[in-house]
């Protein structure tokens, strides 16, 4: 409970963004930045990938009317996970690949921490450094980290790739899959 507290912190700090403004005659800017202090959400991300492995677990098919989702998801406190580089609020997609995985992906770039949420999901899972069976980067592309998780039934698999916008603005993008395939250490 106190790395779901202490990731509530610091995912709130990181949308808060007081070092950003919005010049003085773009309203539109002003309150985009003001929903983005006071929005809360009920859509759990690691509510939602705990549900998708106890379905996984028990057999269950995946369909897309239950689980697709486009939107914004949030940690523990109901904040966003992340603030895109427009300063709204993070959008992620749950897209159902087959009967038995699932991809959940940011769309935009944006201040997501990548490492703290992987922590907020793995704990909330009940994941250990003994369910990790891959943690690399690709020989080929040092901006890319993977990271692979068996939890029994099926594997988790963090993917972290940084991206940048037209802007010149870095951030990451990340792809979670969760699957019935299960992962060896």
């Amino acid at each position: 409970m106190a790395t779901v507290g202490l990731f509530a912190t610091v995912m709130s700090t990181g949308c808060s963004h007081s070092d950003r403004k919005a010049p003085a005659d773009s309203d539109t800017a002003v309150v985009a930045y003001h929903m983005v202090d006071e929005y809360v959400a009920e859509n759990d991300i690691a509510m939602t990938v705990r549900s998708i492995v106890d379905a996984i677990s028990v057999g269950e098919s995946l369909d897309t009317a239950e689980y697709n989702y486009n939107g914004i998801l949030t940690d523990g406190e109901g904040v966003p996970l992340y603030t895109d580089i427009q300063g709204n609020p993070g959008e992620w997609e749950v897209d159902v690949l087959s009967d038995n995985s699932v991809r959940i992906h940011n769309l935009y770039l944006g201040d997501l921490l990548p490492k703290d949420l992987m922590e907020y999901i793995t704990t909330a899972l009940s994941l250990s450094e003994s369910n990790l069976c891959t943690s690399d980067e690709y020989k080929d592309d040092d901006e890319t980290h993977l990271e692979v998780y068996n939890f029994g039934s099926g594997s988790i698999r963090f993917e972290t790739r940084e991206a940048y916008a037209p802007n010149g603005l870095e951030g990451p993008l990340m792809s979670i899959v969760i699957t019935d395939e299960v992962t060896e250490s």
